[in-house]
């Protein structure tokens, strides 16, 4: 009971002492920091929503474009492992089991195939896109007199020069050239109609063009595949590549049957075992300098030469820049 009693005690000692204010209304929250005046960009700064939206606009054609790159260059990239993956098989192929010929290796003759398929096709790829670049990409220039913008204003002088005006009403002509009209020279006198005043045109250097080029990766990408298969698989482009193989294919034989053509030799020159069998027959086979007669001046009738092929050094022969060394 006394211990009741001293905890009522204190605490109404405790509300003597308070003050009353402590009772008051609640006193208002401060503003949040966000809605503070001072964190508010000026209405002189406002961006107006014609700007947030082209801003807009051109955040998604830039995304999209950025997505449209990677695929584009992934598309090429893919392109070009998969026509290298061709050549490196037929030049290795071609070269198989080859240690030589006319002295240049046959890891060398598959490096210098490797390197004249990849210049041919290269090249070819890259004709075809400058002769299809407006298939992907476009351009538009614009152009500035002395800083001010100018617009095209859709008329034209009396000798077919483009009339442009600038930001600030002054008249600029185009016809190969630049040329500025005096100031205060309205569009009508610089068309030279209407009894309009003669314009003294004096030629300028102050115009200045600024062209910028947008391009479409998907249509780059389709146009790419278009150039490789022109490459590849066009009249032309097989026809080159067969005439490629045909050539390679005529060294890998001369290889081995030069060979054979050796072999041939060394068993005729056993089977005479120095009696020169062959000439008592009319048929010379061997020269002074002991060696075999391949058809020359000193035989009516003797053994066919392999490097006696009729059509070897045509002009522009593909396998001639596949023979350095």
């Amino acid at each position: 009971m006394k211990k009741l009693l001293a905890l009522v005690l204190c605490v109404m000692m405790f509300v003597s002492v308070m003050s009353t204010s402590a009772f008051a209304a609640k006193p208002t929250v401060p503003a949040h920091p966000d809605l503070d005046t001072g964190y508010l960009i000026p209405s002189a700064n406002k961006i107006s929503v014609a700007a947030n939206e082209k801003a807009i606009k051109n955040a998604k054609e830039n995304i999209e474009y950025m997505y449209g790159a990677l695929a584009a260059d992934n598309a090429v990239f893919g392109a070009i492992k998969s026509v290298d993956s061709v050549v490196s098989s037929l030049a290795k192929e071609m070269f198989k089991d080859v240690d030589s010929i006319w002295g240049i290796t046959g890891g060398t003759l598959e490096s210098n195939t490797k390197t004249v398929l990849r210049d041919y096709i290269g090249s070819q790829i890259i004709h075809y896109m400058d002769n299809h670049s407006s298939d992907f990409e476009t351009a538009s220039t614009s152009y500035k007199a002395n800083g001010l913008g100018l617009t095209y204003t859709g008329k034209q002088t009396l000798n077919g020069g483009y009339i442009y005006v600038d930001n600030a009403g002054n008249i600029w002509g185009y016809n190969g050239i630049w040329w500025s009209a005096p100031a205060g020279t309205s569009i009508s006198d610089a068309m030279d109609d209407n009894g309009g005043d003669v314009v003294n045109w004096t030629a300028t250097n102050a115009v200045v063009g600024t062209t910028t080029w947008k391009y479409n990766p998907i249509a780059y990408a389709n146009t790419f595949a278009k150039a490789v298969n022109e490459a590849m698989a066009s009249k032309e482009g097989a026809s080159t590549l067969q005439n490629l193989a045909y050539q390679l294919y005529a060294l890998k034989v001369y290889d081995e049957l030069d060979d054979k053509f050796d072999d041939l030799y060394d068993d005729i020159l056993v089977w005479e075992d120095g009696k020169a069998i062959l000439s008592q027959y009319h048929f010379h086979d061997t020269l002074p300098n002991g060696n075999l007669d391949w058809g020359d001046v000193f035989s009516a009738y003797a053994f066919m030469d392999l490097d006696d092929y009729p059509n070897w050094n045509i002009p522009g022969n593909i396998a001639d820049e596949i023979l350095a060394p």
